[in-house]
């Protein structure tokens, strides 16, 4: 594997008082194609990372006036993300472990081998390139499992939670609810409010769903103005006492009504597929006889159409 070197474009700070450190670091980070900027004090480089974005600061522990863990602080607190090296003595490797624990990434001591030194650069650029793709893959995987208008989970992650839910819940003999969820007279509303007023009502009510449910439910946007909760451990009966809450919450808060359509396992079914459909149902039947209610799936229903 090649070595990994630190991005050219990236800007690195390097703090010493003493002269001779500081041409002799510089010197050789420069020769290694780096973008340094060098200072001897504290406050000037405070000054210099309020005026642009370095990756790395490499602070001497003992500075004139300011020292280098006040610079530390200083320094995280205006670029939290800058990963900083800490330069020490042997005798105050002590205090420099102190830095570590307010943020520095590592530490170096004087005399200085310079080739260790480029080494902690590249290893420490290193790891923080592997946090950033890390929390990047994070957000990516985020972002195609929710709706990115309400941030509830979409219908292709809502059918695979509800699989693995059915399963689990089999294997345990556990009892599971799930509520279909419809807005009433969404496309009147969105007629007399427009569209941008409709998205807005959807995102209110996602932040209804969140406030009136457990952690451990799962909460999908089905599609359109539809809506479904996933119960886990839930009985029917406690399944209606949190849908009572929400129709009441959206009635008095929202300007609008839902209807909510009930079905459970194993009661109902022991297929996923057939217990969205069975409560699609439910909702279609409760929007069909008077909307703003709550309906628990009967096999009835299912000749409904």
């Amino acid at each position: 594997m090649s070595e990994m070197v630190l991005n050219k474009k990236s800007k690195i700070l390097l703090v010493d008082d003493e002269e001779e450190t500081l041409n002799l670091i510089s010197d050789y980070l420069i020769e290694k194609g780096l973008d340094l900027i060098t200072t001897t004090n504290g406050e000037k480089a405070v000054h210099l990372v309020e005026q642009d974005d370095f990756q790395i600061a490499i602070l001497d522990l003992h500075l004139p006036g300011m020292t280098g863990a006040e610079l530390l602080k200083e320094i995280k607190k205006i670029r939290p993300h800058i990963q900083v090296i800490m330069i020490t003595g042997y005798g105050t490797i002590r205090d420099a472990v102190e830095c570590m624990k307010l943020g520095a990434s590592d530490f170096i001591t004087k005399p200085i081998l310079l080739d260790h030194l480029h080494l902690t650069i590249n290893r420490i650029t290193e790891e923080a390139r592997l946090k950033e793709e890390a929390e990047l893959a994070t957000y990516y995987k985020n972002l195609s499992r929710t709706d990115e208008l309400t941030g509830l989970f979409n219908f292709r992650h809502l059918v695979s939670m509800l699989s693995n839910e059915v399963t689990r819940h089999l294997r345990y003999n556990r009892t599971m609810s799930l509520a279909m969820i419809d807005i009433d007279n969404f496309k009147g509303y969105n007629d007399s409010k427009g569209h941008e007023e409709g998205n807005e009502l959807l995102m209110q009510l996602a932040h209804v769903f969140r406030h009136n449910t457990r952690n451990c439910d799962l909460l999908a946007r089905y599609g359109g103005e539809e809506f479904v909760i996933i119960f886990p451990e839930t009985s029917l009966e406690e399944a209606i006492v949190v849908s009572e809450r929400i129709c009441t919450t959206v009635e008095s808060s929202l300007d609008v009504s839902v209807t909510i359509g009930l079905s459970s396992l194993p009661n109902n079914t022991t297929d996923h597929n057939e217990l969205i459909r069975m409560a699609d149902k439910a909702m279609y039947w409760g929007k069909q006889h008077g909307k703003n209610q709550i309906v628990v799936y009967k096999e009835a229903m299912s000749t409904c159409k």
